[in-house]
């Protein structure tokens, strides 16, 4: 089945809060903003330099084109502090599902609630058009592995990916 797209405004004054109840309640200066073709040079990047250890080790090769017909037919979001771009976040929604296709985090910007920032926007993205899960997927070697399962996704399967590099994930909404 073809991604669906879907119409929905982000909100640039939305700030994520702490996980943990602070009685400070400090925001996270987090902009999400939606991508445009301006972005998709240092969307390919971010996401090249990011997963190309994972290509390597698992024998895969990056191929530009891919992405391109990926991002063509996804919802594709920057993430910003202080205006500069820091990360990525590109979704699709297949039937009752909202497919995360790419969490990047630039190096220097992670560990500190981007990607859990990028999650949770996602889960609200698909409780607000009243999907039924969320799904991804992430090489078997990915540290963010930990962060997904902190979220609730599970290993769902059967599924041929399962028996090699990616695992696939979901979580109900």
């Amino acid at each position: 089945m073809p991604a669906r797209a879907a119409c929905f405004t982000v909100d640039p004054t939305h700030l994520c809060r702490p996980a943990m109840f602070d009685p400070t309640e400090a925001a996270l200066p987090f902009h999400l903003r939606k991508a445009s073709m301006d972005d998709f040079e240092f969307a390919e990047a971010l996401t090249r330099n990011n997963m190309g250890g994972y290509y390597r080790r698992h024998h895969l090769v990056w191929r530009g084109d891919l992405f391109l017909g990926s991002w063509r037919e996804s919802e594709n979001f920057i993430l910003e502090i202080d205006g500069t771009p820091i990360g990525v976040l590109r979704i699709t929604q297949e039937g009752d599902s909202l497919h995360i296709r790419d969490v990047q985090i630039a190096e220097g910007h992670r560990r500190l609630g981007a990607g859990t920032y990028l999650l949770d926007v996602s889960h609200q993205w698909a409780r607000e058009r009243g999907l039924r899960e969320l799904q991804l997927r992430v090489f078997v070697d990915n540290p963010a592995a930990r962060l997904y399962q902190r979220k609730g996704y599970k290993l769902t399967g059967p599924r041929l990916a399962q028996l090699g590099a990616i695992r696939h994930l979901a979580r109900r909404v």
